[in-house]
């Protein structure tokens, strides 16, 4: 009777390491990893996690730690390990796109089909890339705002020349482009939907974002589909939110709602809901504490 070796992978360490790992009176198959190895897929509902092609849920146990630039693939490994019960060191929670993707993936929220890689690997993954995204696609700053860095994609002569204008201090996202009429912006305040509108792009632009000439309409809750307002009081409760917006869209072709994003510090509209869901949300907040200085003063 054969059993497999205890399996470890270290990410990231010094050489040194292998010396703390013969140390251990039994073989260990030793991985020296390095973040920029690590590539993330969601595909048809499934997601993965890989360092150089393997998937990480088949180690033994995983030895996690980071400095500041890759903290968030910690947190997205943490999540993904948990997941399928691999044993692993504890890292601390440290948010992205990245680690929102995965977060979502993992609970059964439907999102794009997406890849991560490292940045000086994108050349190379260009076959997984097609494989799971297909063109277009969009190209997504892991830690962008307002639109900045967002690129559509038509081919992959396109990829590599979009790339190429993009900054290189930056991660990147690689997601299946969905066809759609508008982004639907959901606003939600302690667990209930509290305002929804309409995002549509300006004549000259993919992009819905107002500060780039898109136009908002708001939408009576009551009228915003319930599918929606479901995946985004889901993805807010997800990430322990009780203030955010999340961007949503409805694919042309089957009827079926993607969530993009969830924003943690969504504007308010003057004269929309979003001033009443507001108010809902810091009211929850600051009242008892008047209440309660008011019973200590009386």
């Amino acid at each position: 009777m054969t059993t497999n070796p205890f399996s470890l992978l270290r990410l990231t360490a010094a050489k040194s390491t292998i010396r703390v790992v013969d140390k251990f009176p039994f073989p260990v198959d030793f991985t020296l990893g390095k973040f920029r190895k690590i590539s993330i897929v969601v595909h048809n509902g499934v997601t993965k996690i890989l360092h150089a092609d393997v998937d990480v849920s088949t180690f033994s146990f995983v030895w996690i730690s980071s400095g500041w630039d890759h903290r968030d693939l910690a947190y997205a490994l943490r999540l993904y390990l948990e997941s399928t019960k691999t044993p692993h060191s504890y890292t601390e929670e440290s948010p992205s796109k990245i680690t929102d993707c995965v977060l979502f993936a993992l609970r059964d929220l439907p999102i794009p089909d997406t890849v991560y890689v490292n940045r000086s690997r994108v050349e190379k993954n260009t076959p997984l890339i097609k494989e799971v995204c297909g063109y277009p696609l969009i190209v997504k700053d892991t830690m962008g705002s307002r639109g900045n860095y967002l690129a559509y994609v038509a081919s992959e002569p396109d990829l590599m020349e979009k790339m190429r204008g993009l900054p290189t201090n930056k991660s990147f996202l690689f997601q299946r482009y969905i066809p759609h009429d508008c982004v639907w912006g959901v606003t939600v305040a302690n667990g209930l939907v509290v305002a929804g509108s309409q995002n549509h792009p300006s004549a000259e632009e993919f992009r819905s974002n107002l500060c780039l000439g898109g136009e908002e309409v708001f939408i009576e809750v009551p009228d915003i589909p319930q599918a929606i307002r479901e995946i985004a009081i889901k993805a807010s409760g997800h990430l322990g939110l009780g203030w955010s917006r999340a961007d949503i869209i409805i694919d042309k072709r089957t009827g079926l709602p993607y969530l993009l994003e969830v924003n943690r510090n969504p504007g308010i509209t003057a004269g929309s809901d979003e001033v009443n869901g507001a108010y809902t949300y810091l009211a929850a907040q600051i009242l008892p504490l008047c209440q309660g200085k008011q019973d200590r003063d009386s």
